[in-house]
This record gives C-alpha cells, structure tokens and sequence, in this order.
C-alpha cells in the first residue's frame, strides 16, 4: 500500500489559532513599550516661538523671563526681547505681533523696532500689505488703523515686497538703506517716499495710535520729485541734548550727533526741545529744496547753520544769531566738508555750528531755505533744525 501523511494545509481552526496568537503578541508588545496613548515627549512640538525678555516697563513680563508665545498683544507699556533665532524686537503699546516661526513676525497693529545683529540675517517682518525683508540691518514697521504700512531704515539695508507675492528680483517694490523711509497705504498701492519719521530715542515711534509724533511740528516736507528717492527727515520729540541724532544718513559719517563745544556746558535754551535731523552727507554733493515745518503753536525755531559757510539771505532777514554754538560729527576725514579741519583730541573731526533763532507767534507753516544758491555745489554741511514750544 501507497503510505498516507497528514495534509500540510492546517485546518481552519488551527489558522485562527496561530493568527489569534500573532495577534495577542503584537498586543503585548505594543502596549509594553507605548506611552498609553500619550505622544513622547521627544516629538511633542509646542506652538509659538522661544522669546527672552531683556527690558519691560508697564508689562506682564519680567525681565530674564523666557516664555513661547504665538501671538503679543499689549495695549499699554512697552517691552524688548530677542526671538530664539537671534533678532531683538522693541514694541510698544498699543501693539499686537504673531510669531509665525523664528525668522517671521507679522506685525497687526501698531510698531516695532527690529536688530536682527548678524545672528537673524533674512528676518521677515510682514503686515497686511507689505513683506519686509532684512538685509542685515535695524529697521521699524508700522501698520497703522488706516491700514498702511511705514517701513523706516535705520541702519543697514531691507527690501520691500508686496504682500503674498513670492520674493524675486521682479516683484520687489525697493531697496531701502540707512535714512531711508516708505510708506504703502494698501496691498495694491505703489510704494511712496515718506518724508518724515517719528523716533523715540531710536525706535520707530507709533503713528496716530498713541500720542503725535510731536507737540509742536505736525510735519516735515520738501518738495523734492526724484525716482527712487526715498531720504526722510526724522523728528525726536524732546530730544535735543548732548549726542541727539543730527541724521540718519550714512553719507560722509557713521553716526552724527550734536555735541557742545569744549569745555562749555550744553546749552539750556535747546535742551529738551525737539530735534529734526536733515539729509546730512547727501547735500555735501548738490544742494536740497526748500524745507518746510507745519507748526501746530507758537514756536521758536533754531537752526544750526555750518559756521564756516555765508549765511544765505532767508537765514540773515529771517532769523537771529543767539551767539550759541554748538558741533556736528564725528565726520570723515576725507571729504570736501572737511577739507582743512584738524581731528580734536579724540582723534574725531567735529564741524562747527551756529545757532540762529526765529520766534513763530502763531500755529501756520515755516519754509527754511537752501544752505547755498541752488545752482552752485554746496561744500558745507547741511543745517540742522531744532524746535521749541514758547
């Protein structure tokens, strides 16, 4: 006889057996070595973006405090801190900011004032209208409640795109340095010169939410029409001292400051007051337009004139000698407006100035003139302006 064996096909009970086993150990195992539903802590992700506070006044935060935050909203105080990548922010309220990631913030209301250093290179700052990309730099965005967006360069470079379009060589609106300032009023606006920027100290103060730019000087303006021309005046409310800003532009300086004469003291007369800083650097080439203040009371208004320069016609008629004086630099050495002037003792050439006065009895608008006749070169530095309510 032809022997039998046993078929190697198991019996259906016996399959259910072994996968009921399989399954059981798969069971086991899985639930030996999960966290019982709960995700590991190693993949857990937490929204927001790490922020250090280094300076608070009349906010929540403590200075040293480290916390994650998605989104800032303060009606009132201000705050400085640095995001994990590297760029320190100054806000002020009213203000309200979302963290996107750690190279983007976008800016809902209000104004803030960014250092990205050479950590945070490429740091975005974005509003509903305009995307603001840093080149290395410090710079202030403000988006106002009329819905525009100021963009105000202080040192270094940012590029301006429109808002939600990719960012390429065709679709950016500007290239902005040091000095420079624009405004766009809508996502679909052209981008504009804005002629006047408002600091608080050094930061961008914000426009029409908090208080004006300044008790005194409405505006600031030329009427100069050039493409691509983006130089702005900037006004610090009551800050005229030793070391206020005589301007932003980079031209013939690093940083320009007023300072006092040596061995005198600053005078009182100009402490406290506020100060305009002009296109320092720019005229040393061409000469400007005239220059006009809209004044909101009555004032008296300096200004600071080369003292090695002529006074021109509307400064002589219009205007006093108070017999102060004060200094601009430190400036370059290598330059037509410092040809002939010796370093002081500190190795910095500084440029004397004078300071004449004009008393404004009413509220109404001031036109300051050219430094030289418009058709020739001027070789001096531009003039400095500082207002002071009577």
């Amino acid at each position: 006889k032809t022997p039998t064996f046993p078929s190697r096909r198991a019996s259906p009970l016996l399959q259910a057996a072994l996968v009921a086993g399989v399954v059981l150990m798969v069971g086991l195992a899985f639930w030996k070595f999960a966290d019982h539903g709960r995700k590991p802590a190693s993949v857990a992700v937490a929204k927001g973006v790490s922020v250090d506070i280094l300076a608070s006044e009349g906010s929540s935060y403590q200075v040293g405090q480290r916390v994650v935050l998605q989104k800032l909203r303060m009606d009132t105080g201000s705050l400085r801190f640095r995001i994990s990548s590297g760029a320190v922010l100054d806000v002020e309220g009213p203000v309200a900011l979302e963290f996107v990631n750690p190279m983007r913030v976008r800016l809902l209301r209000g104004s803030a004032t960014t250092d990205v250093g050479s950590e945070a290179k490429g740091f975005v700052v974005e509003t509903a209208n305009a995307t603001v990309l840093d080149i290395g730099t410090r710079f202030g965005v403000s988006y106002a409640d009329d819905g525009s967006t100021d963009i105000v360069v202080l040192e270094g470079e940012v590029q301006v795109y429109r808002a939600g379009q990719p960012k390429t060589p065709e679709t950016k609106l500007a290239s902005l340095y040091g000095g420079e300032a624009a405004r766009m009023t809508t996502r679909d606006a052209k981008i504009q010169r804005l002629q006047q920027a408002a600091l608080r100290g050094d930061l961008l103060t914000i426009r029409g939410l908090n208080a004006p730019a300044s008790d005194v000087v409405s505006n600031v303006s030329d009427n100069i029409k050039k493409a691509n021309f983006y130089r702005c005046y900037t006004i610090v409310p009551g800050g005229m001292r030793e070391g206020a800003p005589a301007s932003l532009t980079k031209l013939g300086h690093n940083k320009l400051v007023w300072r006092v004469m040596p061995g005198q003291l600053f005078p009182v007369e100009l402490a406290g007051a506020d100060v305009i800083g002009t296109f320092q650097g720019e005229v040393i080439r061409k000469p400007l337009s005239d220059i006009n203040l809209e004044l909101t009371r009555p004032c008296a208004v300096y200004v600071l004139f080369d003292n090695r320069a002529t006074p021109p016609e509307w400064l002589r008629h219009g205007f006093r000698d108070t017999g102060m004086r004060l200094r601009s630099g430190p400036w370059w050495p290598d330059l037509v407006a410092t040809e002939n002037l010796k370093p002081d003792q500190n190795g910095e050439i500084n440029i004397e100035h004078s300071v004449w006065r004009k008393d404004v009895p009413a509220a109404g608008t001031v036109t300051l003139g050219a430094m030289v006749p418009k058709q020739k070169v001027n070789p001096y530095a531009m003039y400095g302006i500082v207002v002071k309510a009577l």
